[in-house]
């Protein structure tokens, strides 16, 4: 079960920039509720959310233009 918990969390950073800065900011709140072994906790925690959210950034902003150049 814990394996679908962390795909779960994955997803969820990669498409959710307010999930993203929770985790950076409070990990245990973003993190209450999802079934983590230990092992995998301590990976969260070990991540580099800098390195992280900076990879994501030109993720974000190609996302969203490609939004507005459909509407």
């Amino acid at each position: 079960m814990s394996q679908k918990a962390v795909e779960q969390i994955m997803g969820k950073m990669l498409l959710d920039t307010k999930f993203r800065k929770l985790m950076a900011e409070d990990m245990s709140k973003a993190l209450a509720g999802f079934d983590l072994t230990e092992s995998e906790h301590q990976g969260f925690k070990d991540m580099d959310f800098h390195d992280f959210n900076q990879a994501l950034t030109g993720l974000d902003e190609r996302t969203s233009k490609g939004i507005r150049l459909q509407n």
